[in-house]
C-alpha cells in the first residue's frame, strides 16, 4: 500500500510539472509591467516602446522582449528562425499570461480581478499546449502583417520541420497562423472590392513553405480540438482556421481566374485543400466546394 501511495504522489508530481511555472518576484513584476506596456501599444511601435521593453529584461523575459521589439520594427527579422521557432513550454505560458492579463485590462467590466490575480491564476493552470502554441504565433501577427505591406518574401523558404514544433498538430497551427497573418485579411478585402490585380501583387510575394507555394501545404489531418477566441465564441480549431484557409485559397483562385491565369488557377485548385473533400466540412461553402469538386472529376 505504501508503494502505491508513493507512486500516486510521484504521478501527481509528474502531471504537474507543466501545470505551473515558478517566477521570481522580479520576473513576475516585470512580466506585468511588460504586459502593461503592450496593452498601451499593442503594435509595439516606436523607440519609446523599445527602450521601455529593454528596461524590463530578465533571463526569463529576454526572448519575449526581443519578440515584441522585432514585432514593432516589422522588418524581415520577424520572419527569421529566432522568432518563428517554437519557444519552450515555460515561455509559452508567460505569453499566455500576457494575453490573459491584457484581455482583463481591456475588459470594461466594473468588478474584475486584478492583474496580479489573473497572472497568478494563469501561471497555476494546466493550459492546453495547442492553445499555448497558437497564442505565441498570434503575438507575431501585427509585425508580420506590417512587414508584408511592402516586403517581397518570395525568395524566402520557411522550413517548418526546422522550427522545433513537436508534432503535426503544432506544424499545422504554425502554418495556419502565419499564412493567415500574411494574406487572409488582405485577400478578403480585395476580393470584396474585386481588385484581383492587387490581390495577385500580394500573392506572388508570399514566402515558400517547405520549398513550395503556400497552397501546396495540405498536412492538416491532425485531430481537431475545442477552441475559443478572444470573444469566447465556441467552436473547434479547424472550423475557425482551416475554414479561414479555405476562404484565402478561394479568393486567390478567383483572382487567378479573373486575371486570366488558367494554368495558375488549375495548379492551385488541384494541389490545395480546395481539392480535398475531407476539409470541405470546415467551410461555410462546403456544398459549393463539393459541387466544384464533383465537376472537376
Amino acid at each position: 500500500m505504501k508503494f502505491f501511495f508513493s507512486l500516486f504522489l510521484l504521478t501527481c508530481t509528474i502531471i504537474n510539472v507543466n501545470a505551473q511555472v515558478k517566477l521570481s518576484d522580479k520576473d513576475f513584476n516585470n512580466l506585468l509591467a511588460l504586459t502593461d506596456l503592450y496593452s498601451h501599444n499593442n503594435m509595439c511601435k516606436g523607440p519609446a516602446f523599445a527602450k521601455s521593453a529593454d528596461s524590463l529584461r530578465t533571463p526569463a523575459l529576454n526572448h519575449m522582449v526581443d519578440v515584441l521589439i522585432a514585432t514593432g520594427r516589422a522588418d524581415t527579422s520577424i520572419m527569421g528562425k529566432q522568432f518563428l521557432s517554437r519557444p519552450p513550454h515555460d515561455e509559452l505560458v508567460l505569453w499566455y499570461v500576457m494575453r490573459e492579463v491584457h484581455y482583463n485590462r481591456i475588459d470594461t467590466a466594473k468588478n474584475k480581478p486584478s492583474s496580479d490575480e489573473i497572472a497568478k491564476n494563469t501561471l497555476a493552470k494546466n493550459i492546453d499546449e495547442r492553445w499555448l502554441v497558437h497564442n505565441y504565433y498570434y503575438f507575431l501577427d501585427s509585425g508580420i502583417a506590417m512587414l508584408f505591406n511592402t516586403a517581397d518574401l518570395s525568395k524566402m523558404n520557411i522550413d517548418i520541420d526546422g522550427l522545433g514544433l513537436k508534432d503535426e498538430t503544432e506544424k499545422g497551427i504554425f502554418f495556419l497562423s502565419i499564412s493567415d497573418y500574411l494574406v487572409r485579411g488582405r485577400f478578403m478585402v480585395l476580393t470584396h472590392m474585386k481588385n484581383y490585380k492587387r490581390l495577385m501583387q500580394y500573392a506572388v510575394k508570399m514566402p515558400l513553405f517547405n520549398g513550395k507555394s503556400y497552397f501546396y501545404f495540405t498536412d492538416l489531418q491532425f485531430p481537431d480540438f475545442d477552441w475559443s477566441g478572444y470573444s469566447n465564441e465556441k467552436g473547434t480549431y479547424k472550423e475557425t482556421h482551416v475554414g479561414g484557409l479555405i476562404g484565402t485559397l478561394a479568393a486567390h483562385l478567383a483572382a487567378l481566374v479573373n486575371t486570366g491565369d488558367k494554368d495558375g488557377a488549375r495548379e492551385l485548385y488541384i494541389n490545395s485543400i480546395l481539392h480535398k473533400p475531407e476539409y470541405f466540412k470546415y467551410s461555410a461553402e462546403k456544398d459549393m466546394l463539393q459541387k466544384i469538386y464533383d465537376k472537376s472529376n
